[in-house]
């Protein structure tokens, strides 16, 4: 039974690379702007809750928002988390509107023990994801005349991590998580006459391999019997990434062969930054029992460089609201152990449209189940959430603001086994 369980293991965690080339995926406008769509970091279980995470502490979940949680494991206990995602969105923008959907593998992470007071996390999740196609008709020097603009972009960075926790005391914890961010943007502009004849093709690329830092602590305040309080803190640097930047031009004929010489440009100077990122969070718990809390974060987008200078990206908020309750984790009757979870959250875009110092209001809702499995230990997480993404104007210039609503399922299972347990009898 232990070598299965080795091999699941392994074979699980190998896919890694697999994951790496299947997720980020988007459709929408929004994400030719910065480095993209952020991505959701939020477990399964945690969506269902609003994407809480910062004073979050539990032995039965794994919780990746906040590197201090990590030393919450049992000393025993070998955990996994891996999660699949499925949306639909909604697009609309004056009287044009459109459906498209898509799923992919979102991440996996693995918690375990070192000793009885330093806990250890590994996994891979998605950063950003750069996904659009749309275009529009206007007058253009570059071709003397009309023609027909057409915006292309995929894409995205990702980010392997490792994270360390220690346990100081039995209320404060510290933790610290290194990551590996790494992928490329590609942003593809066309322009095709409308009189015919060649057309312009110009694709930038942004590629980075950066290492990122993040540290955390969770402090437990005692506030009864079975009842405690938990305050976490987040923080992560701002970080110059090691990037090269590339841009071409070339022609393209009716035939969609290349003519004459392309102009290639390709550099490794060019200053583009990841943002000081602060974070604090709180929770109240009645131990199996309730747990309700609240996120925020900022990050100083407007103060990190972008194409080699700041002021391009906007500042952003992020507050996060949730919880969950368990009628009876001890009763033998399957709908009393269900843990029953609701959240809500807020966002301001980080993203600056062409300039005009614009972008859009994130407003999200949702509800999230934690299935029981036959060992009361590990659990299949549901997480539903609406999400309306509201644009701070109806155009600018030639742009028209895009009103996005999505529906999304993340479906996850947590895998938790005494791996470290020696049983007398086998």
């Amino acid at each position: 039974m232990r070598k299965i369980k080795s091999l699941l293991f392994i074979v699980l965690f190998a896919g890694i690379p697999v994951v790496l080339y299947a997720q980020n995926s988007t459709e929408s406008p929004y994400s030719r702007y910065g480095y993209g769509k952020l991505s959701d970091r939020a477990l399964g279980a945690q969506r269902g809750m609003g994407g809480i995470g910062y004073g979050l502490r539990n032995s039965q979940t794994i919780n990746t928002l906040n590197p201090a949680a990590f030393s919450s494991v049992d000393s025993m206990t070998f955990m996994m988390d891996f999660g699949v995602m499925a949306q639909s969105a909604w697009y609309e923008e004056k009287q044009s509107k459109s459906r498209k959907s898509h799923a992919n593998l979102e991440y996996v992470a693995l918690q375990f023990p070192l000793s009885q007071t330093l806990g250890m996390g590994l996994g891979f999740e998605p950063f950003s994801s750069v996904g659009y196609n749309y275009g529009r008709v206007d007058s253009l020097k570059q071709v003397g005349g009309w023609a027909q603009e057409i915006y292309k972009g995929t894409g995205g960075f990702s980010k392997v991590y490792t994270s360390l926790s220690y346990k100081i005391s039995p209320r404060l914890s510290a933790g610290i998580n290194v990551g590996y961010l790494f992928g490329n943007i590609i942003n593809n502009r066309q322009m095709i006459p409308l009189s015919g004849g060649d057309y312009s093709v110009r694709p930038d690329t942004l590629q980075t391999s950066s290492f990122v830092y993040e540290a955390g602590v969770q402090y437990v305040l005692p506030a009864g019997k079975n009842k405690y309080w938990v305050f976490g803190a987040v923080f992560s640097p701002p970080i110059k990434l090691n990037n090269t930047f590339s841009k071409s031009e070339f022609n393209v004929n009716q035939s969609g062969l290349i003519q004459g010489n392309s102009n290639y440009y390709s550099t490794k100077d060019s200053v583009f930054e990841l943002p000081a990122t602060y974070g604090l969070g709180v929770t109240f718990n009645e131990k199996d029992k309730f747990t309700a809390g609240i996120d925020v974060q900022y990050q100083a987008w407007a103060s990190a460089k972008y194409y080699d200078k700041t002021g391009d990206l906007s500042n952003r908020l992020k507050i996060n609201l949730g919880g969950e309750y368990i009628p009876d984790s001890r009763s033998n009757h399957f709908l009393k152990r269900i843990r029953y979870r609701a959240g809500l959250n807020y966002s301001n875009s980080y993203i600056n449209v062409s300039g005009s110092g614009k972008g859009y209001k994130e407003y999200s809702a949702g509800l999230g189940l934690g299935i029981p499995m036959l060992d009361r230990r590990s659990f299949v997480n549901l997480a539903f959430d609406y999400t309306l993404l509201n644009p701070d104007a109806k155009s600018y210039g030639v742009f028209d603001f895009v009103n996005e609503r999505y529906f999304r399922l993340t479906v996850s299972y947590t895998f938790n086994e005494l791996w470290f347990f020696k049983r007398k009898v086998q």
